[in-house]
């Protein structure tokens, strides 16, 4: 530590560079991050050196709603596709269509058979599965 100390101070001194009061901090900036870390030094009170902060935009004015089209009928797009549909006034609902109950499949069951249950999961990654559900495998 008392060797890396010293070549920060000697390369601080060589390029003029003021460490802080601190030294250790500025010791272990270089040592971590040794071209940045200088540089960082270098330009420690140099803010056009660094990125600008960021500004918040100016907020942008608030269109006014426009009074929909007499028609009633427009298009909207959702998740990038385009629909056609009407609005009637006072947003009155004229038919109501229940939605079809999505047809529910069961889970296969796997064939009774003579085997071993694995009782806890297996550690690592599965690249490639080979055999099939129910196929029975041999050692090897």
């Amino acid at each position: 530590l008392a060797e890396l100390e010293a070549d920060v101070r000697r390369q601080a001194q060589e390029k003029g560079i003021q460490l802080a009061g601190n030294a250790i901090d500025d010791v272990l900036t270089v040592a971590l991050f040794p071209q940045p870390g200088l540089k960082f030094l270098e330009n420690r009170h140099n803010p056009a050196a660094f990125e600008p902060l960021p500004q918040a935009e100016a907020a942008q004015p608030v269109a006014k709603a426009e009074k929909p089209a007499a028609s009633g009928i427009y298009t909207v797009e959702v998740e990038g596709k385009a629909f056609v549909v009407k609005v009637s006034d006072g947003g009155d609902i004229s038919q109501l269509t229940a939605a079809a109950p999505a047809a529910s499949s069961a889970p296969a069951t796997a064939p009774a058979g003579a085997g071993t249950p694995v009782t806890a999961p297996l550690a690592g990654n599965i690249w490639k599965v080979i055999a099939t559900e129910g196929q029975s495998v041999a050692e090897g």
